[in-house]
């Protein structure tokens, strides 16, 4: 019961925080000068906090994916590394060090 209590509090406490903390956000990220070489990273972080604000529950899987692809594209292959096609024509890097195959 108490822990159930808590979840609401922390939950009832985060959307009164969110909001606020969200604009900071936005207004740091238009702070920083064109060209930084963390533009790429307050990109990302940018998209996916609004990503968050826009949804009532978790950013899935897939949103994380497209926002990250598009701040950090897939890079030229490795011409060490294996390459094939993805359903998009792009070719992508088999990583089958990493156990997942391609």
């Amino acid at each position: 019961m108490a822990r159930s209590r808590r979840i609401k509090e922390q939950d009832a406490w985060a959307k009164v925080v969110f909001p606020a903390a969200h604009e900071r956000l936005k207004q740091a990220a238009a702070a920083m000068p064109p060209g930084t070489p963390a533009q790429p990273f307050i990109d990302a972080l940018t998209e996916l906090v609004q990503a968050q604000a826009d949804t009532t529950g978790f950013v899935v899987l897939h949103q994380w994916a497209e926002i990250l692809e598009r701040h950090f594209p897939t890079q030229l292959p490795d011409p060490d590394h294996t390459t094939d096609q993805d359903l998009s024509g792009r070719s992508r890097v088999s990583l089958g060090w990493l156990g997942g195959g391609t």
